[in-house]
């Protein structure tokens, strides 16, 4: 590859990392951000990406709200910041996808619930039930230290995304008409499976060392419990399935780096 090539190929793929990034966050991505929709189903390779950046600026404003509020009030700073980011995109998949799966008898009636912007009983439980585990498993985390919150916080966001494109290619995507993330359902190849789980597995070993192992598998191990289930339930996936799914991991990341395992005496 000649230098001419390889400035070309950088220039593809950060043209479509701000695909991604627009997709998935309201930051915006500038003029020089050329939409082409064949490059938007590559774009998932760097949604782990993006969760990690998510994750690092909510780390930023609850490391320098820390010092001047209490606990809870820094960390419910820092989980506003994720929603204004993302236009509570995630949020409101596991709402959608909650109700439809818990609401309908069968598959057709559970994707027409899932369908409807109205918000239910079982989505709205669902809703409250995350973000105040959430809430309560952060504070847990910044009273034994700020960087371990903000940690927390890098990792969670980052495996959460990456739960998304592991379903993405493992399960097929069962809505037949155009949605915001029709456009990636059945797209995802083994490569960019593999290559946007790397990045998110790595840095957890980096930030949290030998509690990295229980994280990430856990992390695993809820991913392919989501993929069980909605296939159980509808036969694969949705954009909902994959907002419900981020929000699912990147609470059990949390309580991961919480849990405490009885010792054993000698």
């Amino acid at each position: 590859m000649n230098g001419q090539s390889f400035k070309t190929t950088v220039r593809q793929q950060f043209n479509i990392f701000l695909g991604a990034l627009m997709f998935m966050t309201r930051l915006p991505v500038g003029k020089g951000y050329v939409f082409r929709s064949e490059d938007l189903p590559r774009s998932a390779v760097y949604f782990p990406v993006v969760g990690v950046m998510i994750g690092s600026l909510a780390g930023l404003v609850l490391l320098c709200s820390e010092p001047f509020f209490p606990p809870v009030v820094a960390v419910l700073f820092c989980m506003g910041t994720t929603v204004l980011l993302t236009g509570a995109l995630h949020e409101d998949g596991l709402a959608d996808a909650v109700d439809g799966l818990l609401g309908g008898k069968e598959t057709r009636q559970r994707l027409e619930i899932m369908r409807d912007s109205r918000l239910g009983s079982y989505g709205a439980l669902a809703l409250w039930f995350s973000l105040t585990a959430k809430a309560f498993v952060l504070t847990s985390l910044l009273e034994e230290g700020v960087l371990k919150a903000v940690t927390a916080l890098i990792v969670g966001h980052g495996l959460g995304r990456a739960a998304t494109v592991a379903l993405l290619f493992s399960h097929p995507y069962v809505r037949s008409d155009q949605s915001k993330a029709s456009p990636f359902g059945n797209a995802v190849t083994p490569k960019e499976a593999l290559v946007a789980s790397v990045f998110p597995v790595l840095l957890s070993f980096v930030l949290l060392g030998n509690k990295s192992v229980l994280t990430l598998i856990a992390a695993a191990a809820g991913t392919w419990a989501a993929g069980k289930y909605f296939q159980k339930k509808i036969g694969g996936i949705t954009g909902d399935c994959l907002g419900a799914a981020s929000q699912l991991i990147e609470l059990v990341c949390y309580l991961s780096l919480v849990i405490e395992l009885p010792r054993t005496t000698a």
